[in-house]
């Protein structure tokens, strides 16, 4: 089975924001927190020890994030550049899953993932360690997406899928 999708640096972007940032309201809810404490330990006195760690944490974890999406969205703008609007053509079978693109290629078993998650947007096959496959699910053909969800199923991968049924 054989398909081609068209690839955007919107999607990928946005794509690659959804998982890094899934859980946004859980850090904006502890920042929130944490700026209160330290704002009501500043009113009544000095801040405390504690504070000051934990909003340096948060400073961290600021700028870590920051630098990463900046990396990131660069490699994926070069990664565009390079594949000059081409479309990338993915090849599934009963053993791998392939896919050809202006930049190169790859072959894989299907034992080289850890799980696939489909939303409406995205189609997500995860490694066992860091990094996703990245699909638009809107553009995966009916037949493809269920052969992936078997092949996922029969290899004892884990199958989400989040979609809004009916």
């Amino acid at each position: 089975m054989q398909f081609s999708l068209q690839l955007t640096s919107k999607f990928l972007k946005r794509s690659y924001a959804r998982r890094m940032f899934g859980d946004w309201w859980k850090m904006a809810i502890a920042a929130a927190i944490l700026v209160v404490v330290a704002v009501w330990e500043l009113r009544h006195g000095a801040i405390g020890m504690i504070s000051i760690i934990a909003l340096s944490v948060l400073a961290l974890y600021l700028a870590i994030c920051g630098i990463a999406w900046f990396r990131r969205s660069r490699a994926l703008d070069e990664w565009l550049r390079k594949q000059a609007g081409a479309p990338v053509v993915y090849s599934l079978s009963e053993t791998t899953i392939e896919s050809s693109s202006e930049v190169g290629s790859a072959k894989l078993k299907w034992d080289a993932f850890r799980s696939l998650s489909i939303s409406e947007f995205d189609t997500l096959l995860k490694f066992p360690h860091h990094g996703a496959l990245t699909l638009p699910t809107d553009q995966i053909p009916v037949e493809a997406l269920e052969f992936l969800k078997k092949q996922f199923v029969t290899h004892g991968k884990k199958v989400e899928d989040r979609r809004k049924t009916g």
